[in-house]
């Protein structure tokens, strides 16, 4: 009984072992919930911020000579990533369709933001602008148009794992730099909803093995009692009559009725016998 026991307790330890979660891998193409570009001074054409133009950099107005910064702001919704997924990469893509001054480029760079966003024409106050956390990319963007990326990948991580979500910005690498850098993505373009601000996520989908139940080994179970004696009824003897003393036979056997039978018989064959041969000896 022991080895039954033990038996089905390796089966079960064994299809336990093997019941481990594979992962799948995956992607997501996530736009934000929220965005918005912003400058610190008003152009002189347009307004200091939109919700479909998102300048970033800095340059030296041309009226004022004062250096106006420019930040573009975007959140993206986690909740499409499955939880206790595996995070692979988080690559943020920007399509940039102008540029000041045609130059080589300049670094631009991907923020953190550690406040609340502010509402409407609250953004025309840079005091009200949400503070930034430190870099974590920068990519060089040049004058080309076209996509750009940043890769993200660490700061999608500690969102992740609980870090309030409050979305990242673009800014100049060097956020109080007065050099005449800057871009905007969809300034040209603004109209074309293939052009809008994504993050490119690849993740790792946790896919548990479907197996059958693992039987849970049991002890046999205890013998059954035994049965309840039920009360002996004594059953009366009866009573025995005795036998009379047998008849003893001679050794030959037969039965007496054939052997009298016998004996009467001979005696009647010798009288017989006697008178006849007292008669012939008469004669």
């Amino acid at each position: 009984m022991k080895r039954v026991f033990w038996s089905i307790a390796a089966t079960g330890f064994f299809l336990a072992v093997l019941a481990f979660t594979v992962y799948a891998q995956a992607s997501l193409q996530i736009l934000p919930d929220s965005n918005v570009g912003v400058l610190s001074e008003l152009p002189s054409s347009g307004e200091q911020w939109s919700t479909s133009i998102f300048p970033f950099g800095n340059y030296t107005g041309t009226t004022s000579a004062e250096t106006v910064f420019c930040r573009t702001y975007l959140r993206f919704p986690l909740d499409g990533i499955p939880a206790d997924s595996a995070l692979q990469s988080a690559l943020l893509y920007v399509y940039v369709d102008d540029h000041w001054p045609n130059d080589n480029g300049a670094p631009m760079s991907a923020y953190p933001v550690m406040g609340n966003w502010p509402t409407g024409d609250a953004w025309n106050d840079m005091g009200n602008w949400p503070a930034l956390g430190g870099s974590v990319a920068t990519t060089d963007v040049s004058p080309t148009a076209g996509w750009f990326a940043w890769d993200v990948t660490s700061l999608v991580q500690s969102w992740l794992d609980g870090t309030p979500n409050q979305g990242l910005a673009l800014a100049a690498a060097d956020l109080d730099s007065n050099i005449s850098n800057w871009a905007t993505a969809r300034r040209l373009t603004a109209d074309n909803p293939d052009t809008r601000p994504y993050l490119a996520v690849i993740f790792l989908e946790p896919t548990p093995t479907s197996l059958p139940p693992t039987p849970v080994p049991t002890s046999p179970p205890p013998p059954p009692p035994p049965p309840t004696a039920l009360p002996v009824t004594p059953v009366p003897t009866p009573a025995l009559t005795p036998t009379p003393e047998p008849i003893l036979l001679p050794a030959t056997g037969g039965s007496a009725p054939t052997l009298l039978l016998g004996i009467g018989g001979g005696l009647i064959v010798l009288a017989t016998l006697a008178a006849f041969r007292s008669r012939r000896w008469r004669f």
